[in-house]
């Protein structure tokens, strides 16, 4: 091995210590809480005490989604036709972004407006092919490495100067951000393929400006616009179904190292005396995978829907996460926690928010078995989300911004 290799390996191995240290350190604190977790899950299954008869959906719940969803699609069918617009979508491959492009090119296609989503890992060529064929007039794609690293960037820039293409973008958080998904190295090289004008002409994203501001904006430029479209229910799938209430609660969830941290913290004496569904990959318990299309019915069949928050969700009010906007589509009472941002979308009568795990679990006691004040707070969420809060409100909001780029010459 030559002087200049064993140089390079030395440095690569002290740019890794950090990120080794820090997964050296999570790992054995995962897997005791997991089996935590799981323990409890277990003792909460068998819990004869909850082997309650079935409960009765809310006539009134269901009755006023299926009349405000008739409404809704009734007024979006066809709403945005004329404008004009052609929207591609890299799907950049994670489930929330399955469900949320799913939703936006559903809710895009009924309002007219043409919208197509090219699967993850699509090649340059697969791109290339559909900026020919489709000629949108907008691109939708992340920043991220890999995303970036398959897109022929040249080819795309070159199309929006002979096309008038928006390129909008979702830009990746910095390597000071939270979880560490960045580095310096690719913040240096993203910085440098935006100084040759290859990437985002906008940059928008599900989190709020603050966040944004705080670990999604290169300091060190070149600045680029940027918008927040936060997640929303999506009519389609989202709404109230009577179906009788079987389980104490439901909790869907990935598995990361911050959710088992929050379950552990905030549910593991619900899970303990309870009995519920859980789903997610990797848990070990519950079930391993729910489509989401059957998600509905799930919230429908739960006395409380579980919507606890990751640390750096609620310690920077970074989001409400797509979860706190889907249960109040479907109808379902969800007990979750306050943000700095959460008045901007619900008012404080329309969700139930705890403040520490033992508020948390004193308010789940409170409400499993009193459905009267569960349908209470349900229906006004369910009114509020439905008013404000669908995938049609949020490509109001892209429609606006359209516009005025336009206008801007940005395409």
């Amino acid at each position: 091995m030559s002087r200049a290799s064993i140089i390079a390996l030395a440095r690569r191995a002290v740019r890794a210590a950090p990120r080794l240290l820090n997964e050296g350190l999570t790992f054995p604190i995962r897997y005791p809480r997991l089996k935590s977790l799981r323990a409890a899950y277990r003792r909460g299954a068998a819990n004869a005490a909850r082997d309650l008869p079935l409960g009765d959906a809310d006539p009134v719940i269901v009755d006023t989604g299926r009349a405000l969803r008739q409404e809704l699609l009734a007024t979006y069918d066809g709403k945005h036709a004329a404008a004009g617009y052609r929207v591609l979508i890299l799907n950049p491959g994670s489930i929330t972004a399955e469900i949320w492009f799913g939703g936006l090119r559903s809710c895009m296609q009924h309002a007219g407006i043409d919208c197509r989503v090219l699967p993850p890992r699509s090649t340059p060529p697969a791109v290339n092919a559909a900026l020919e064929e489709f000629q949108p007039n907008v691109l939708i794609a992340a920043e991220s490495t890999a995303t970036l690293k398959s897109l022929d960037l040249p080819l795309i820039r070159k199309y929006k100067r002979s096309h008038g293409c928006l390129r909008l973008f979702i830009p990746v958080w910095l390597a000071h951000a939270p979880l560490k998904v960045s580095s310096r190295r690719q913040d240096t090289w993203r910085r440098n393929l935006r100084r040759k004008e290859l990437l985002a002409d906008v940059h928008f994203s599900i989190f709020e400006s603050e966040f944004h501001d705080r670990f999604q904006r290169d300091p060190r430029g070149p600045d680029v616009e940027y918008v927040t479209v936060a997640q929303a229910c999506n009519p389609f799938t989202d709404q109230p179904l009577a179906e009788a209430k079987q389980y104490d609660y439901f909790m869907a969830t990935s598995l990361t190292d911050e959710r088992v941290e929050v379950a552990y913290r905030f549910l593991r004496p619900i899970l303990g005396h309870y009995r519920g569904l859980w789903a997610g990959r990797g848990w070990g318990f519950g079930r391993a995978h729910i489509p989401p299309a059957e998600m509905p019915f799930h919230y429908a069949r739960a006395r409380v829907s579980l919507s606890p928050l990751v640390g750096f969700v609620s310690k920077f009010g970074a989001e409400l996460t797509l979860r706190v906007f889907v249960a109040a589509g479907c109808g379902s009472f969800q007990l979750t926690q306050p943000t700095a941002i959460t008045a901007r979308y619900f008012q404080p009568d329309e969700l139930v928010q705890a403040g520490s795990p033992a508020e948390y679990v004193r308010l789940f006691e409170h409400y499993v078995d009193r459905p009267e004040e569960r349908n209470a707070v349900a229906l006004r969420a369910l009114r509020r989300a439905y008013s404000e809060h669908t995938c049609f409100h949020r490509i109001d909001q892209l429609m606006l911004h359209f516009d005025d780029w336009r206008k801007r010459g940005l395409f």
